[in-house]
């Protein structure tokens, strides 16, 4: 439908391409919740409600979201027709790897809402909306131009407002610009006490290639990254607690990890090898030149 109930826009990691011009407007900074994405809307007298990976029934959804359908349907007379409401999902204070004090009203805490396709709420005014209907919304640490990286550093010293952590993370929204989807350009910054990938410290300029391979899956393969692909898949029901859950599992695990880091992997693997390729490239040349000159002594 050509209405505010579309796909949720990418949240790319800083530094990715597709938002390169991210920081160059005024941009709202919000907090990165742990819990499981959640959106829903009226759009002409019928309740739609979906997770991050699929659209569900009002009436059947997946077990893990009943408490926040339940929530939705007591405030439905208050919702807005048309407009789709966003945000994460706790389902107990550790949803997911932090462990909060509370989980948030109706266990859902909204990080934004669409008026209509690609129009949203202002930070005020989407707090108003959230108060009115009786739900949290994600805190706005700042709205204005970021101008040195100090300054989203300084952001994550933040507690959340779940509490008992500091935030997870922060969300970067310039809603000026769209990215290559067409969709508002959105970027994140995760803590470094809760990155999925805990890069370790490659302290040899010149590693073996079974030692950089070694390297590069320590650093990948992080229980995070694991529980991630469990959550994605329990999100979308496709979880049955058995071992034949593993296949699926192992495929969402090397689906996360390309659509995240293969640009990061790329670029890591090309400053290592591109040295050893010159060189390569270039090996032989000097007795090659060496022989042509030595030729011309002998030319007319």
């Amino acid at each position: 439908m050509e209405t505010s109930w579309h796909s949720y826009p990418k949240i790319y990691n800083l530094g990715h391409r597709s938002i390169r011009d991210l920081l160059e407007d005024p941009v709202v900074v919000e907090e990165k919740i742990d819990g499981s994405q959640f959106s829903f809307g009226v759009f002409e007298d019928l309740l739609y409600v979906r997770s991050k990976g699929q659209e569900m029934l009002p009436d059947a959804p997946e077990k893990m979201f009943t408490k926040g359908v339940e929530a939705v349907r007591d405030r439905l007379p208050l919702l807005h027709e048309g407009w789709t409401y966003r945000g994460e999902y706790l389902q107990r204070p550790k949803h997911n790897a932090l462990a909060y004090d509370r989980i948030p009203k109706g266990h859902i805490i909204l990080f934004y809402i669409n008026t209509a396709e690609e129009a949203y709420l202002s930070p005020e005014e989407k707090a108003a909306e959230a108060e009115r209907i009786g739900l949290d919304v994600v805190p706005c640490f700042h709205y204005g131009r970021i101008e040195t990286p100090q300054e989203l550093f300084g952001l994550l010293e933040h507690t959340s407002i779940l509490g008992g952590q500091k935030v997870e993370g922060i969300v970067i929204k310039n809603y000026h610009r769209f990215d290559p989807a067409g969709k508002a350009m959105m970027g994140k910054y995760v803590s470094e006490a809760f990155k999925e990938a805990h890069q370790k410290s490659w302290k040899e300029a010149n590693p073996q290639n079974a030692d950089m391979l070694t390297r590069l899956v320590t650093s990948y393969r992080t229980p995070a990254r694991w529980q991630k692909a469990v959550q994605h898949l329990r999100e979308q029901g496709q979880l049955v607690d058995e071992p034949k859950d593993i296949g699926p599992l192992i495929h969402e695990i090397h689906r996360d990890l390309t659509d995240e880091c293969s640009e990061e992997i790329a670029a890591i693997l090309l400053k290592w090898m591109l040295p050893n390729v010159l060189r390569g490239c270039a090996g032989g040349f000097p007795e090659w030149y060496k022989a042509q000159l030595a030729e011309r002594q002998f030319e007319d």
